[in-house]
């Protein structure tokens, strides 16, 4: 049966129940990531901590805050509960959401994937695996680049300054931990930009010539963006750290898409660049050779 025969109750149905596999699975590794120890041998050999809770600063979730306060937090710097004697706890369990979001993706992928397949074609069928696993790793390329370059230049940045107005190095735990997992997911995110475009060439909802036409008005857009969502307080310089790598893999998507897109010959097309022309027998504006008719 075609997908455009069944009911919509059965799409809404068949949704439901994918709904429903995301939200179990995040829920179990919710519970295993507060509460699996990091050292499963430490915590047989002191089961005790389990009666007054101090478990929880040897769970997973537990180590991972304390690796990122002791990779990116300054020397000397403390982080101080500014916001209440529940910052600690709201922290803990913020932590443990995000965590377990990112181990739930591929679960989220394939339901994703599953329930918008009977609606694709057999060409979108092929570049379904692709864009999965190119996605996946580009987003974990991009949780390292935040982590060890753009988390670490930032903190750099406003070091000078503290020490220039003589404050103490008190940083609000909330914020510096909120900071570090925005940077982290946002630059995750990001770095996945060029497969979009790649895919979106391919399919042909927009070309190659559109990105190659209005290059610098998407760099412009990129550095704005990289500005104010990417690097928060950390200056023009990190903003270029940065924007040049996201840059480049663009360029690098367009020039793989353009190679992949076979040109429809029937066009007015320029055969030494490929950009669409007015007519035939003409100077291409953009590599300034001559077509003959």
């Amino acid at each position: 049966m075609s997908s455009d025969s069944i009911p919509f109750s059965d799409h809404i149905n068949e949704l439901r129940v994918r709904l429903k596999k995301v939200f179990f699975s995040f829920v179990v590794i919710f519970v295993v990531v507060i509460f699996f120890p990091s050292n499963p041998f430490y915590s047989f050999q002191h089961p005790e901590q389990y009666l007054d809770l101090s478990f929880i600063s040897h769970t997973v979730v537990a180590s991972i805050l304390q690796q990122i306060t002791h990779d990116i937090l300054p020397s000397g710097w403390q982080l101080i509960a500014a916001n209440g004697i529940g910052e600690g706890m709201e922290i803990y369990f913020m932590a443990a959401i995000i965590i377990s979001i990112a181990a739930d993706m591929p679960i989220i992928a394939y339901e994703t994937y599953m329930f918008v397949d009977p609606a694709l074609t057999e060409s979108e069928r092929k570049l379904v695996y692709p864009f999965v696993v190119s996605t996946s790793l580009l987003f974990v390329a991009g949780v390292l680049f935040g982590y060890f370059v753009v988390a670490k230049f930032l903190i750099l940045a406003l070091a000078p300054f503290f020490y220039a107005t003589q404050i103490t190095q008190l940083v609000d735990a909330a914020s510096f931990y909120y900071v570090i997992f925005l940077v982290l997911g946002v630059t995750g995110v990001s770095f996945t930009a060029p497969v979009f475009v790649y895919v979106l060439i391919t399919l042909g909802v927009v070309s190659a010539d559109f990105f190659t036409r209005n290059r610098v008005i998407i760099w412009f857009a990129i550095w704005v963006i990289t500005g104010l969502f990417l690097t928060p307080d950390g200056g023009p310089l990190l903003d270029l750290v940065i924007f040049i790598p996201l840059v480049s893999m663009i360029e690098i998507a367009v020039y793989l898409a353009r190679r992949k897109v076979k040109p429809d010959r029937s066009q007015n097309l320029c055969k030494f660049c490929g950009r669409e022309l007015e007519r035939k027998g003409t100077f291409c504006p953009s590599c300034g050779r001559f077509n003959e008719s």
